[in-house]
């Protein structure tokens, strides 16, 4: 696609100087932004805040961001607030995110969450490109938006795929089509009467079964506690996916941070930085 075509495009790397990470060849414009990065409770991790500076996802916009992670690198990616897909009543919104990670490069990208407003259509294509040391934490929130009758699924459709591949084998394709016209995606077999979505993947090295267990002890009371549903799974790879089902987004992030924060704790052992939003 040529570059006039997108609404907004990032590109950002980061590497390693002997320190702490930090980034080069920044390069963003028109819709896109990314703010300069803070390294959290002096941490050596650099945290980037990226913005949609125009408020909202609207009827045709195309986004394309890339991201580099090089060798020993660790980067925390968040958006300083929620996606929202506004109506699209001729073209829907496209996004297509690349994240290259090298070798013991981590990346953390912690998302608020994507609503969907009534009549709006989103596809949005991630690829992940990792080495076998290379580290993957992910999130994705899918929230439902007002809508003059006050129902839960008025969008047209979102569509997300997930592309996971390691030393270029392709180890996870996630195709997730959300249809209310054609699928009655509250019912059991889909959304199983919930109106959020959560979803997680979890790639390092020191992944294992036991790992998957204990993760899962660690979230499990969520479902006794809260109206949710909680799911847990190992990849055919080194990692795990989380799905969770739940009626507010609140849920969905609490379980997500706590999965986040036994991560940073029991594999890098730090504690999990606050995320600030202004």
């Amino acid at each position: 696609m040529d570059e006039q075509q997108w609404t907004g495009q990032l590109d950002l790397t980061v590497f390693f100087d002997g320190n702490r990470s930090v980034s080069r060849d920044i390069f963003f414009e028109k819709a896109l932004k990314v703010i300069r990065p803070v390294y959290l409770n002096q941490s050596t991790i650099p945290t980037f805040y990226i913005v949609n500076v125009g408020g909202g996802y609207l009827d045709g916009d195309r986004y394309r961001m890339n991201v580099n992670v090089e060798d020993n690198a660790k980067v925390t990616l968040t958006s300083q607030g929620a996606t929202k897909i506004y109506k699209t009543p001729s073209n829907h919104v496209e996004q297509y995110q690349t994240f290259n990670l090298k070798d013991n490069a981590y990346l953390e990208y912690v998302a608020d969450p994507i609503i969907a407003y009534e009549n709006a259509k989103f596809y949005q294509h991630n690829t992940f490109n990792l080495n076998n040391s290379s580290s993957l934490f992910y999130t994705d929130i899918l929230t439902p938006g007002y809508s003059k009758t006050g129902e839960a699924f008025k969008y047209q459709y979102m569509h997300l795929i997930n592309e996971i591949y390691i030393e270029d084998e392709l180890v996870t394709y996630d195709n997730l089509l959300l249809n209310p016209n054609k699928q009655s995606i509250n019912e059991i077999g889909y959304m199983e009467h919930y109106s959020h979505y959560g979803s997680a993947y979890f790639i390092h090295e020191d992944v294992n079964q036991k790992l998957i267990d204990s993760v899962y002890e660690t979230i499990s009371s969520y479902s006794n506690t809260f109206d949710c549903r909680v799911a847990i799974s190992q990849l055919p790879t080194h990692g795990f996916a989380v799905r969770i089902f739940a009626y507010r987004t609140q849920i969905i992030e609490k379980i997500l941070e706590t999965i986040q924060s036994y991560i940073a704790e029991n594999i890098y052992d730090r504690k999990l930085d606050f995320l600030r939003k202004y």
